[in-house]
């Protein structure tokens, strides 16, 4: 071991403190920096600095979606493998801070003498380096964190609020700082790499934070320890057995999604609509205000008093407004202004329900199969995110590029117009609707204080000795199903 000094102890103590909370946020901040970048920025990079086709760009962005979803499920069986003395998760942050780095820097440096098929063939494999293998190898174990960080759902909720306040100032400094920089280090190809070696030196500076000072508390009993290996296929028939888990990878596919599509339209709607893409980091500072006052102070006391799904109607009902009034007059400064509010008002709660909604489905999943997954439950929620970044860029692309959008012209077709609208706001609130028709059946709320209550059951006849009568009953139950499968 290098770092003894850094090994996991999960007796320093009893529950997060206020510094350990901040240091998990800021993990996430570190991700957003990436995640921002490759939502807002990315595919504006490839057409309008390297020069590459919206559609070729979109292409390699959606065949990408394949080997990330593997990557996704693979990763989060590897971590519920994993044994280290500095922890289950923390030990992948450790050994991914420098690839991460480098990665991110690679993600914008395309070589200006590569030819056509050279550039496309260096996009095609530094984006799949970045977000297939090392975005991954990273961001789902700091995810998964959060279910062992603390055993208690609404400390994990609070934790989670902490992630999302961060990730979402994460966000904004991207997006505010980016152009800027860009132009500082001379608004060619060389100052996107510039840009990136100082954010990307940013982010992996706060994840070496997170994994110095944040602890995994929810550690392997000793009976858990002896039990025998359960094999990839039976794992993942677990998660789909898992209803709630489902749904909520589901709702996060589509909400992240409707985000991204806009995200990525935005800046191409700030130039042509706005007539500054500079609007982008304007728009974003506000809306980044406004969720992080609403989570600090308000998300809190709904959660408690109202649960997450009612609070996550709500937010639905915000970002719809929110998107819908751009209609009114899409030229219009001022009705921006009034979007930007109502949307930064809705995903104030959204972004925290949903991740805080996960570590719930972990527990449902303990709950209904008797096996605990947490890597591969948040491999499946960040599986979610990435699929609805890429499916949500390349259908931007698409749109934008049906319209018959032209690189760089000084002004576009009416058709080029109304879809880049569509993008940045009309396909949005038809995917949030989408997205409240699932939550409408989300029940777990109601039912997890009956879950929490039954785990503590069964943990405690663990270390009494033995299975409960119940965990008998469902493990026999997969075995008999198995043996009829063999036999047929």
């Amino acid at each position: 071991m290098l770092f003894p000094m850094f090994a996991n102890n999960p007796n320093k103590s009893p529950s997060p403190g206020f510094g350990e909370k901040v240091c998990y946020g800021l993990g996430d901040f570190a991700s957003c920096i990436i995640y921002a970048a490759s939502q807002a920025f990315l595919l504006y990079y490839y057409t309008e600095y390297v020069g590459v086709n919206i559609a070729i760009v979109s292409t390699i962005f959606l065949i990408s979606r394949f080997f990330d979803g593997a990557s996704d499920l693979v990763m989060g069986f590897i971590v519920d493998r994993t044994k280290s003395p500095y922890g289950k998760t923390r030990v992948w942050i450790l050994r991914m801070l420098i690839p991460f780095f480098l990665s991110s820097v690679l993600l914008f440096s395309v070589p200006p003498s590569l030819g056509d098929i050279g550039t496309m063939v260096y996009i095609f494999v530094t984006y799949n380096l970045t977000i297939t293998v090392v975005y991954t190898a990273i961001n789902l174990p700091y995810g998964a964190l959060t279910t062992l960080i603390s055993k208690d759902s609404y400390e994990r909720s609070i934790v989670t609020i902490y992630r999302v306040v961060l990730s979402s100032s994460g966000y904004m400094l991207t997006t505010v700082v980016t152009l800027p920089l860009v132009r500082f280090f001379g608004d060619d190809r060389a100052a996107w790499t510039w840009t990136f070696v100082v954010l990307g030196g940013i982010a992996t500076f706060l994840f070496t934070l997170t994994f110095i000072f944040c602890q995994e508390r929810v550690v392997a009993d000793d009976s858990a320890k002896k039990e025998p290996d359960v094999p990839f296929t039976e794992k993942i028939k677990d998660l789909f057995r898992n209803k709630y888990w489902c749904m909520l990878t589901s709702m996060i596919l589509l909400i992240f999604g409707a985000d991204i599509i806009s995200g990525a339209a935005n800046i191409y709607y700030y130039k042509y609509f706005l007539s500054d893409p500079q609007y982008i980091g304007i728009f974003s500072a506000i809306n980044t205000v406004l969720r992080l006052s609403l989570m600090i102070c308000v998300l809190p006391y709904f959660m408690r008093r109202f649960g997450k799904r009612t609070s996550l109607f709500l937010a639905i009902l915000f970002i719809c407004i929110g998107y819908g009034v751009r209609y009114v007059d899409p030229y219009s400064v001022p009705i921006n202004y009034v979007s930007t509010v109502f949307i930064g008002l809705g995903q104030g709660f959204s972004y925290a329900l949903l991740w805080g909604m996960v570590p719930d489905t972990v527990d449902y999943g303990e709950y209904v199969t008797t096996r605990r997954a947490e890597g591969l439950v948040y491999s499946g929620a960040s599986f979610a995110t990435k699929l609805a970044n890429g499916l949500g860029t390349v259908l931007a692309g698409f749109v934008i590029n049906l319209g018959g959008y032209v690189n760089n012209a000084p002004q576009q077709t009416d058709s080029a117009l109304d879809a880049i609208l569509f993008a940045a706001s009309g396909i949005p609130v038809i995917v949030y609707v989408l997205g409240g028709c699932i939550l409408y059946f989300y029940r777990l709320d109601a039912e997890f204080p009956e879950v929490v209550r039954t785990l503590k059951e069964r943990h405690t006849q663990k270390q009494e000795g033995g299975l409960t009568p119940e965990e008998k009953e469902i493990i026999e139950r997969s075995s008999n199903t198995n043996l009829n499968k063999s036999a047929e």
